[in-house]
This record gives structure tokens, sequence and C-alpha cells, in this order.
């Protein structure tokens, strides 16, 4: 117990952060965290000591995270505000403050464009960009052909580029 109590210690932050990327909700994020964690202690017996710990983790949090996207829908708590409210990024100290502003506002409108992708696009999306997976790694993670993982995130790239358009014409 000892083991495994260290095992969420050293993984809780990692398996949250996806968590959140995947729902856009601290509720839920917080939720499948806890199931993945729940999930990895009880299929622990059938884990391969051989191969690293935490794309295993990372794929019982995916495969949460799809399964909770399908059920119940996106949602947003209250706390969370507008996207890429409290949690976008602070611009570096002395750029301009109109620069600061449009960096922040494309930052809400690319967060906000991310989570209208579909589930099977959002997830392939935040494993390539956020994890930083190759496309081998995430084709393994989710279980799917290396083609259907490409085409999944040109389906992304493309309706993202297309969501922020206008904000990318204005070079913002």
């Amino acid at each position: 117990m000892d083991a495994f109590e260290d095992l969420v210690r050293t993984y809780q932050h990692r398996i949250y952060a996806l968590c959140r990327r995947l729902t856009g909700a601290h509720q839920s994020a917080d939720d499948l965290a806890q199931e993945t964690f729940v999930k990895a202690y009880l299929a622990l017996g059938r884990f391969d000591a051989q191969w690293p710990l935490y794309p295993w983790l990372r794929k019982i949090a995916v495969n949460s995270g799809l399964n909770y996207l399908k059920t119940r829908g996106r949602e947003r708590s209250l706390e969370d505000g507008a996207p890429g409210g409290r949690h976008a990024p602070a611009a570096a100290r002395g750029d301009d403050p109109e620069v600061r502003l449009a960096r922040a506002e494309f930052r809400a409108r690319l967060d906000a464009a991310v989570e209208s992708l579909p589930a099977d696009q959002k997830s392939v999306f935040i494993l390539r960009f956020h994890e930083s997976l190759s496309y081998e790694e995430i084709s393994r993670t989710l279980d799917l052909p290396l083609g259907t993982v490409m085409s999944r995130l040109n389906r992304a790239r493309q309706k993202l580029k297309d969501l922020l358009a206008d904000s990318l014409g204005r070079g913002a």
C-alpha cells in the first residue's frame, strides 16, 4: 500500500493535468484522476514491470476521459469561468500591453476552440501537443491504427485553423 501511495504522489499532478485538458473542468478532472488510480490499483497484477509506468497510467486516464466525454459531454464549472480565464499563462514581463492582451485573447480563443473539438480529435490533439507524444505513441495509447491517428490530428488542426482563421489572419 505504501508503494501505491508513492505511485499516486509521483504521478497525480501529471494525470490530473491530462484529465483537466480532456474535460476542461476541475471537478471532472479530479474525479477522472481518482478513477484512473483506482483502476490502476485494481489492474496492478496485469501490469508488466518491464515497461514504464506513466504510459500505462496515461492510457487508463485517456480511456476514462474519452468514456466521460462520450457519456456526459462537456461541462464547465462556475469556478473555472470563461475559457482561458484564471488559468491563462502570464505574458512575459516588459511586453507591450497590447501584445500581452492580443496573446491572452488568442490563447482564450485557442482553448475554446480545442474544447469544441469532437472527443476523438481532442484526445489525439492533446496527446500530441500537450503530452508531446509521437504518432506511434498515440497509436499505442489509444489502440488506433497510425493512419487513423494522423487523419484525426489533421482534421483537428483543420478545424482549429477554420475556427481561428480571423485571429491567424491578423497575426495574433
